[in-house]
């Protein structure tokens, strides 16, 4: 049965695999992140990305549009799985701290999927930062 999302991963047996989504679009993976993005690291860019789209998207709807910004994302892994993870987003001017507030929550609580999936296990933050 597959769901609404779906990618195909083939893999050359020493756990590099390339990743392809519904529009062949590929991406390779690498287990020590030397060559490519690590697992973990496609998860921290997934929760990074998912984020940014949402609250540029938000602010948008607000009037008052990120014309750009850095994205950092950090975390503890501990055991085997992450502990705690952090979103903290830069901008590169000053933007109504009130929409920025509400952009943040409504990404954290309700838009941003990878999010809302992953603090069932992990806390998610998402933080500005000047």
């Amino acid at each position: 049965m597959e769901g609404n999302r779906h990618l195909t991963m083939t893999s050359d047996g020493h756990g590099s695999v390339v990743a392809t989504n519904r529009h062949g679009v590929t991406l390779a993976v690498d287990p020590e992140g030397k060559n490519a993005f690590s697992p973990l690291e496609l998860l921290l860019a997934a929760l990074g990305s998912c984020g940014a789209v949402d609250v540029a998207m938000l602010m948008r709807k607000q009037r008052d549009p990120i014309d750009s910004m850095t994205i950092e994302v950090d975390g503890d892994k501990e055991d085997a799985r992450m502990t705690w993870l952090r979103v903290t987003y830069r901008f590169d001017r000053e933007h109504d701290p009130a929409k920025l507030a509400r952009a943040l929550t409504k990404t954290a609580e309700d838009l941003c999927s990878v999010s809302r999936t992953i603090r069932m296990s992990a806390p998610v933050s998402h933080e500005v930062t000047p």
